[in-house]
């Protein structure tokens, strides 16, 4: 049954597109986040679906879509770089060879893709409804992990989800940090969308998505989620005009929710303040300063799937007594081939000191993208406030995925590049809007191009 439903999702989006040439690019975003490969028994299994949805958005767009001219930006030039270097990295010198090569391949489709999607989301309603997909794809993810922590089947490691997999979304502490980055975008889907109207509806359906977002967080007892939730709500009450009722209101929740979190959360979270006594913290460190030796002797970096060379020793403080007559002595422990658990040593490692440097760059140009879109203005007051709350959000969403990303090796994921490209997609609309060049459903020409891909309000 689940074959055959998610068979009849990847048919809509083909057969839509015929109408909606840019359907066919939403749905390689849901293939990319959902996987769902991974989640049938016989006829998906296994079939290279990203690829063939990825080259299906392509081919609609060159001869179905009405083109924009739309000037390829620095940001987008940087991670068509980046793919260009990985590339003769993984085929030059990478050390790893196989795994490199696998990673490779997710790696460049997704970032070339992201850099494509400007091109296919014109108008703010394509905007939209590629938020929406990447929202609510994500929320499948989150729901049934979710449900299944309220059922108990939650704990580092353990949570379960549509699928057992490690990989992508459906890792935990990958979860925890696309999840809590998707919250603003979340929150501005519901304030600002103009495919569906505010109601009590999608109110209840945002605040489910949400809170099931925050539940699979706690279900997965990563510590990534607890940092990152941090500067979640901390962006979140900074731009909130209300900001006592605001600060109250989580006060409120966290009060009657702290006591209610199971103990397996509560001990895993404790460990973060005696980090030398935690395994997991202590392989962390170990890692990264086998990481910065090891670009000293490979300035260019040893390929994806590098850190499976590792070895190293961990030192570990034991306590051992009692209360008042602890003894703490140090214990050594050798370990190997363990992830870097941060995105910048991933890249360091992967991709060496250029490597390193040009993503660094791409992070900090993000971030300088969503400013833009802040502070462009396009003479209609009501538009502009669509654009600036859309880069106030994306702002947060790029913060709070980058602070996660320091506790999880989330360097290349699909999630960070997509939300750039909407950022990138929307400062390119309100551009063309700004010269009168508009073309958005509501005020644009009464004669359509065929091919636009834009609904009439009444049908959307």
């Amino acid at each position: 049954m689940r074959d055959l439903v998610l068979i009849l999702f990847i048919v809509g989006f083909v057969v839509a597109s015929f109408r909606r040439p840019y359907f066919m690019a939403l749905g390689y975003i849901w293939v990319d986040f959902l996987q769902p490969q991974k989640l049938t028994y016989w006829f998906l299994s296994g079939a290279p679906v990203a690829l063939i949805m990825g080259m299906g958005a392509v081919a609609f767009y060159v001869f179905l879509d009405e083109k924009q001219r739309i000037r390829l930006s620095f940001v987008q030039g940087l991670i068509i770089f980046l793919v260009l270097y990985a590339t003769v990295n993984t085929f030059g010198w990478a050390i790893v060879t196989d795994h490199a090569r696998e990673k490779w391949d997710w790696v460049s489709k997704g970032l070339l893709f992201s850099v494509f999607l400007p091109w296919v989301l014109t108008t703010r309603r394509r905007v939209e409804a590629a938020a929406f997909v990447m929202i609510l794809s994500t929320a499948a993810i989150t729901i049934s992990g979710g449900v299944k922590t309220l059922l108990g089947s939650g704990g580092y490691g353990t949570v379960s989800f549509l699928v057992q997999s490690n990989t992508g979304l459906y890792e935990g502490s990958t979860l925890a940090t696309v999840a809590l980055a998707f919250i603003p975008l979340t929150l501005w889907l519901y304030r600002r969308n103009t495919i569906m109207k505010p109601s009590l509806l999608t109110l209840l359906a945002t605040a489910g998505i949400i809170f099931s977002m925050i539940l699979v967080t706690v279900g997965a007892e990563a510590r990534t989620g607890l940092v990152a939730g941090a500067v979640l709500l901390l962006l979140l009450w900074l731009v909130n005009s209300r900001k006592l009722i605001f600060a109250a209101a989580i006060a409120a929740a966290a009060a009657i929710a702290i006591p209610m979190l199971p103990a397996s959360f509560t001990d895993r979270m404790s460990t973060i303040k005696t980090y030398d006594e935690d395994m997991s913290a202590s392989i962390r460190l170990s890692v990264w300063k086998w990481t910065i030796d090891f670009v000293k002797e490979h300035p260019f970096g040893g390929g994806f799937g590098v850190y499976r060379i590792n070895q190293f020793d961990v030192d570990m403080q034991r306590r051992e007594g009692v209360a008042d007559n602890m003894d703490t002595r140090t214990v050594t422990v050798k370990k190997e081939a363990r992830a870097f658990h941060n995105s910048f040593f991933e890249v360091l490692g992967e991709l060496g000191y250029l490597g390193a440097a040009i993503y660094v760059s791409i992070v900090i140009l993000a971030l300088h993208a969503t400013w833009t879109l802040r502070r462009i203005s396009t003479g209609d007051p009501e538009r502009d406030v669509w654009f600036r709350d859309l880069g106030t959000m994306m702002a947060i969403s790029l913060i709070v995925y980058t602070v996660g990303s320091m506790f999880v090796s989330i360097a290349f994921q699909p999630p960070y590049y997509d939300l750039l490209a909407i950022t990138i997609a929307a400062t390119h609309i309100a551009r063309r809007e700004r010269l009168g060049n508009n073309v958005d459903e509501k005020v644009g020409p009464r004669r359509r191009p065929v091919g636009m891909g834009t609904a009439a309000p009444a049908k959307a």
